[in-house]
């Protein structure tokens, strides 16, 4: 993938996972951690660090019961996949697995949810 693609693909995550916290925030969960790494680091390398670490906020969505809208869903998103190296995907696998999470059930979801989007 070209530099330029690359660029509108990050511009494209930073723009969704921005969104996916407004609706969060009107579920009552603020997630300041993720904004703040948002501004410092910027969406991708956020996004990486967050899945690599370990995650209060991902236990919070999972009370929420709003795991499809962790940052760990979204770096498995396949339209976002030239974003992560497989080493933050399968990470983030793990973790959601562990949360009993069935993930390309999940993954299928939110891809069919986007095609009717579109």
């Amino acid at each position: 993938m070209q530099s330029d693609d690359l660029m509108t693909l990050t511009k494209s995550f930073g723009a969704d996972v921005r969104r996916g916290l407004a609706e969060l925030s009107g579920l009552g969960y603020d997630a300041t951690f993720l904004r703040r790494m948002l501004d410092n680091h910027g969406p991708v390398d956020a996004a990486r660090r967050l899945v690599m670490a370990p995650s209060d906020g991902l236990m919070r969505l999972k009370a929420l019961e709003r795991l499809d809208m962790s940052v760990e869903m979204w770096v498995l998103l396949p339209w976002y996949e030239p974003l992560f190296s497989k080493e933050v995907r399968d990470k983030a696998t793990r973790k959601l697995r562990q949360l009993g999470v069935d993930v390309p059930a999940e993954i299928a979801q939110l891809v069919a949810e986007r095609e009717q989007e579109h």
